[in-house]
């Protein structure tokens, strides 16, 4: 779905250019699930407007669903292919109701009413949105707002959705449901790189990609980066407390493989 090789972007600041992402390597297949994170300003939110063709490379080579993202045209045309799920909910509403707003994105792909009404009441019953349909986008909830948002990408059909800290304003509950909303349409075989710098939802990706300075300094499985790797320590991470049981159990002699990294496995190693 994903191809980077050395891929770079730099941006003009007056006379200079500045290095924003320095030769980032990254794969993702179809139907993955990746997390990305890193601190502010490490580059996240520069690799996702590359991806979504809003950043042209500036070196190195990117394809994006077969794409090459170095073509303007094809830099248009990814996003049929790629949708992305903001952090602020109430920034990606331009509806009134919820079906106004699913509407929209599919008027603009000129969709005949009869597909579009089938597939807006489809993909709201699909967030659990089907009842308020009509209602008043103001009265929804920050979470019934970022499902709303997640409704408006599945309606376009894409291969590939990215959540830029979707959860990141959402209080815990709200926080749960938009994350489980996007492993269910993962396990339906939607590709998702999912951006957070929440420890528990790194703890359940399968695979984690860290960015710092604009570089890829990891990418690879959890255990790994919190059991067996120096890098959440060096960037001032603060381990979880299921991590930090782990790594007693860790000292104690217990395999890699052993090592709990939710509440839900530490129930079931101990």
């Amino acid at each position: 779905m994903i191809r980077a090789n050395n891929l770079t972007l730099s941006l003009r600041d007056g006379q200079r250019r500045l290095p924003i992402l320095r030769d980032i390597s990254i794969f993702i297949g179809r139907g993955e699930w990746v997390a990305l994170t890193g601190a502010n300003g490490c580059g996240k939110s520069s690799l996702i407007r590359t991806l979504t063709g809003l950043n042209p490379p500036t070196g190195g080579s990117l394809s994006a669903a077969g794409l090459d993202l170095r073509s303007p045209e094809n830099r248009t045309a990814v996003k049929r292919h790629i949708q992305l799920v903001f952090q602020n909910p109430e920034a990606q509403t331009v509806g009134s109701t919820p079906f106004e707003d699913v509407a929209f994105g599919l008027e603009n792909r000129g969709l005949s009413r009869s597909s579009m009404l089938t597939r807006i009441e489809t993909v709201l019953r699909q967030v659990g949105l089907a009842r308020k349909a009509e209602a008043d986008v103001s009265t929804l909830s920050g979470g019934e707002r970022q499902r709303l948002a997640v409704a408006c990408c599945l309606a376009l059909e894409p291969e590939m959705i990215i959540f830029d800290e979707a959860t990141s304003m959402l209080d815990p509950a709200g926080r749960r449901d938009i994350f489980s909303l996007a492993q269910s349409l993962w396990r339906q075989g939607t590709t998702v790189l999912w951006v957070t710098q929440r420890m528990e939802e790194l703890a359940e990706s399968p695979r984690i990609a860290v960015m710092e300075e604009g570089r890829m300094q990891y990418d690879g499985d959890p255990r790994t980066l919190f059991y067996q790797n120096e890098l959440p320590e060096r960037l001032g991470w603060e381990p979880a407390p299921v991590i930090r049981i782990g790594r007693l159990l860790q000292s104690q002699g217990w395999p890699l493989h052993c090592l709990p990294l939710t509440e839900q496995e530490l129930e079931v190693v101990l």
